[in-house]
């Protein structure tokens, strides 16, 4: 009899956390609340304000830098930039390119 009690509570230990397993749930912080309508397009209109903001900031920035060179610095960004396209565009086509048209 004894041997029998020892086997049963053996098997109850070994299937008590299987079965507290199976019955958790998901908290409530885990469910993400549906967004509404109105919640997403507000969100829409600020994300656009944002960006305007961050757009016009570079955009200041780079005027910025125009603004403080000189004419002969200008022209020789030019003219750099010119050069560098050309180099550019003179390039051999890269190999896994040319492979995989093939």
């Amino acid at each position: 009899m004894n041997n029998w009690f020892r086997k049963i509570i053996f098997l109850l230990i070994i299937i008590a956390p299987v079965s507290i397993l199976a019955q958790e749930q998901k908290s409530e912080k885990d469910k993400a609340p549906a967004s509404t309508h109105a919640q997403r397009k507000a969100a829409k209109i600020k994300w656009k304000e944002q960006r305007k903001i961050e757009m016009e900031e570079k955009k200041a920035i780079k005027e910025h830098h125009k603004r403080i060179q000189t004419k002969e610095t200008r022209k020789r960004m030019r003219k750099e930039k010119h050069m560098g396209d050309k180099m550019r565009a003179n390039k051999k086509e890269y190999l896994f390119r040319k492979i995989s048209v093939m």
